[in-house]
């Protein structure tokens, strides 16, 4: 196993000039967000800058669909061109906003109010534009979502307290369905099967993981009843705080707070301090195989999914190796990744671009050690800061 610094591991490396907040690796370009506003879009195949904007701050989400990118920033939405960085139109939203999806010509978005002197959420609301900006609809709900994202041609959203579970959009109807063990929905991931339909996997502050399924419903005596929604999958005795759903198969992974990787495959592994954010990533053999990164901290963990799992130890295990470990100097989040490219945010405001053939040219170095990665990370901030 193989330890490296991510300076080093880079192919390049670029910087927003306030700590990342949101990032998004698409269509070839890198597109990142800033607590201080600055949106910058990259090519991912050179690091040259293609366009940049300043917003008010912080950038909380970032969606691009086809020929614009929507992005959450403060209180307000965005519509922006992904050829130059225009801003087609800003709306305001109630409250700090939080997420944004694009799905089928409508814009989605949420956004809530947080009560310092009660100390929680006490109220949200969900937006819907269409892609001209008008607003076609607006809900307000009484806790925070979680999560949002398509679920069998509907939108679904994950609530925390009071009434935790979900809701169903399908048109103007708003729908509650109460999910897994009744506590609050804390973190999902989603992935788009064959055939279109999309299916979502959802975390719980219990550590209970639910998989929200097609539904049925009847109406008897007026009232509305929906068949579960749900098949609690794993549990563990603490609370999920991010889910990984690959989009291959039918794995998807769980990181709790207590440091343990589960997979629904059976593998497991213990990361030992809280994971932030997961993605898949290039397997650095050259292959054009997927692993699974995981944002330890100051650490990247690089574990083996089971298409790679035989090139480790225990090739028997269906996954789940540390076949890599990347190293940093402070907490990364927000990584990203598309074909055989993974991009990684840190809390300075740095972007790290990672290419798998490069990064297996460091690994074929045989084990470069940290104190050798530092120096040749001081060289390279030395030539990144002539070229500016």
């Amino acid at each position: 196993m193989v330890t490296i610094a991510v300076d080093a591991a880079s192919s390049f490396i670029r910087d927003l000039g306030s700590p990342c907040t949101a990032i998004s690796l698409r269509d070839g370009s890198i597109i990142a967000g800033s607590k201080e506003g600055s949106l910058i879009c990259w090519l991912a195949s050179t690091g040259k800058e293609v366009w940049r904007v300043s917003v008010e701050g912080p950038i909380s989400d970032i969606e691009t669909s086809h020929d614009r990118v929507f992005v959450t920033a403060s209180s307000s939405l965005y519509a922006i061109d992904d050829s130059d960085g225009s801003i087609f139109w800003k709306r305001e939203l109630e409250g700090a906003s939080d997420y944004v999806l694009s799905v089928e010509g409508s814009i989605w978005a949420t956004s809530s109010v947080y009560e310092i002197e009660v100390g929680d959420y006490t109220e949200s609301s969900i937006w819907r534009f269409n892609r001209s900006g008008e607003l076609v609809k607006r809900w307000v709900i009484p806790e925070r979502c979680w999560f949002i994202g398509p679920s069998f041609g509907k939108i679904i959203l994950g609530l925390g307290r009071p009434r935790c579970g979900i809701l169903s959009i399908d048109g103007d109807d708003l729908v509650h369905f109460e999910i897994g063990d009744g506590n609050p929905i804390v973190c999902g991931d989603y992935t788009t099967q064959d055939g279109g339909s999309a299916i979502s996997i959802l975390g719980h502050s219990s550590g209970a993981v639910s998989w929200v399924e097609g539904h049925t419903e009847e109406v008897k005596d007026q009232n509305r009843i929906g068949s579960p929604w749900r098949a609690p999958i794993i549990e563990e005795s603490s609370a999920a705080c991010c889910i990984l759903v690959p989009g291959i198969g039918s794995e998807f992974i769980t990181a709790y707070e207590n440091g343990f990787i589960k997979s629904n495959y059976g593998w497991s592994y213990d990361a030992q301090s809280a994971v932030s954010a997961m993605a898949v990533g290039p397997s650095g053999d050259g292959e054009t195989r997927r692993t699974y990164w995981a944002c330890a901290g100051r650490r990247v963990l690089v574990l083996s999914s089971p298409d790679t799992a035989g090139d480790v130890d225990n090739s028997e295990a269906p996954g789940g190796q540390l076949i890599l470990e990347l190293r940093h100097e402070c907490r990364l989040v927000e990584p990203n990744s598309e074909g055989d490219t993974i991009v990684l945010g840190d809390e300075r405001g740095r972007i790290y671009s990672i290419n798998g053939q490069f990064l297996r040219r460091r690994i074929e170095e045989g084990g470069v050690g940290i104190n050798s990665d530092k120096r040749i990370s001081v060289m390279r901030e030395r030539l990144r800061k002539l070229r500016e």
